[in-house]
């Protein structure tokens, strides 16, 4: 937690009204945010507020509020094995970064290193799958994750548990994404799964700090992260309305590879599968799997991915030293 703007922007979202667009664009004006007290924070965001009325600029007891606010969440966090990282940090993971708007902070409980594996896939799906999809789901976790690849996932009921459960079985690694602070877990019944996931050094992630309860829009900006994260987006069972849809459509706006799988003929006609046969009947899906001798075209495709990510983080870390040369 070195970075100088944490506890200055944990202060900001402690205040009603500054939300992480406010904060995206105050941090876009302001190049170096490090204030060191709430009067320097008051000063910038005065400074702000005269270059751009959107911005708001809060009273000085509101921003102290808010400040002590942050110093206890950092302190708290510190205390419960939580690490805070913002944009500025090598941990921050570069995939993530790609994304049209990250999070401007992270909170990670258990290994840190796991969100910025270079080989990572999100395996998602319904919270109330078939027995068919939940086996796949395990499998997978367990043929990828034994592959080298860090599975992702939102830990909750149905095929994201399978998902960290297929991982696990073969000693590789797993992250989940929660919607809310990492105080708590959702649903209750996954507590036992996510300590073993901190135990076998993995990670929880989210956005939100804690002590934060989830909303029903947090489900949702959850699943951007969970997209942003990875190198593709595996979808084993969902109908065509929630949180699998959406982790879809942010995967077709962050150009990451979405794989769909579909199911033998006897499933035609299930709920379950509604939005797997949406998504490939509609052209949506990269890849379609159907049996394991799939996955060898699934895992070139997130290769290809990977290094057009990577190529352009070389591409951006070449111009900053462009841009460093040139001051």
């Amino acid at each position: 937690m070195e970075s100088r703007e944490i506890l200055p922007i944990l202060a900001l979202r402690q205040i009603r009204g500054i939300g992480q667009k406010s904060i995206e664009k105050i941090l876009s004006m302001h190049s170096l945010f490090e204030p060191k007290s709430p009067e320097e924070l008051l000063e910038i965001l005065d400074d702000l507020h005269k270059a751009d009325k959107k911005i708001k600029a809060p009273d000085i007891k509101t921003i102290i509020e808010g400040w002590d606010k942050a110093n206890e969440i950092m302190e708290v966090s510190q205390k419960n094995g939580v690490t805070i990282i913002s944009q500025k940090s090598p941990d921050y993971p570069s995939y993530l970064l790609k994304i049209p708007d990250p999070p401007v902070l992270l909170h990670v409980k258990g290994n840190v290193s796991t969100i910025s594996r270079e080989n990572t896939i999100a395996i998602v799906g319904t919270r109330k799958p078939t027995g068919y999809g939940s086996d796949a789901a395990r499998k997978l976790g367990r043929l990828f994750a034994g592959d080298g690849f860090v599975v992702v996932s939102g830990l909750a009921a149905g095929i994201d548990a399978s998902a960290h459960e297929g991982a696990l079985d073969s000693g590789g690694l797993t992250a989940a994404v929660l919607a809310h602070g990492l105080h708590t877990v959702y649903p209750k019944e996954n507590k036992k799964l996510a300590d073993k996931i901190i135990e076998k050094n993995g990670a929880l992630v989210s956005e939100y700090c804690w002590g934060m309860p989830g909303f029903r829009s947090s489900f949702v900006e959850r699943d951007r992260i969970q997209s942003g994260l990875s190198l593709g987006v595996f979808v084993i069972e969902t109908g065509t309305a929630g949180g699998t849809m959406h982790t879809a459509g942010f995967c077709k706006t962050h150009n990451r590879a979405l794989i769909v799988m579909k199911h033998p003929k006897e499933f035609l006609g299930y709920s379950e599968i509604s939005g797997n046969v949406q998504l490939i009947s509609g052209g949506k899906a990269d890849l379609v799997f159907e049996e394991e001798g799939d996955l060898d075209l699934i895992k070139m495709k997130l290769d290809y991915v990977k290094k057009e990510l990577l190529a352009d983080k070389e591409t951006m870390k070449n111009k900053g030293k462009s841009i460093q040369k040139t001051l």
